[in-house]
């Protein structure tokens, strides 16, 4: 497991926090930390990763009003405790070996 706090802003991604997430789950070499901050999400995105928070000890859900992502972003650094932070939108995914290449380098 990497010293990696991965920070994931969600506003309404109902459609793809799931794949967001497991891309994420799925690394060569998995994060400590998957911080998902629901930005005043109207849809179904806070209980998806609710669940996802249930199953998977490294994933962490927090809850605001929207404020935006930037506001999103600030509030996931600081609940990280990894030594690094990487930041990942909520509809995109990461490569199998990202955090592995990365940390390599």
């Amino acid at each position: 497991m990497s010293d990696v706090s991965v920070i994931i802003p969600c506003y309404n991604a109902e459609r793809f926090i799931g794949q967001t997430i497991e891309s994420v789950l799925n690394q060569t070499d998995p994060p400590k930390q998957i911080i998902v901050i629901d930005d005043g999400s109207t849809d179904n995105s806070a209980a998806l990763v609710a669940d996802y928070e249930a199953e998977h000890e490294s994933v962490q859900l927090i809850r605001q009003d929207n404020a935006g992502e930037s506001k999103a972003r600030n509030v996931g650094i600081k609940q990280a405790t990894g030594e690094f932070v990487a930041f990942l939108d909520a509809d995109d995914v990461w490569m199998p070996d990202k955090t592995e290449k990365q940390l390599a380098s």
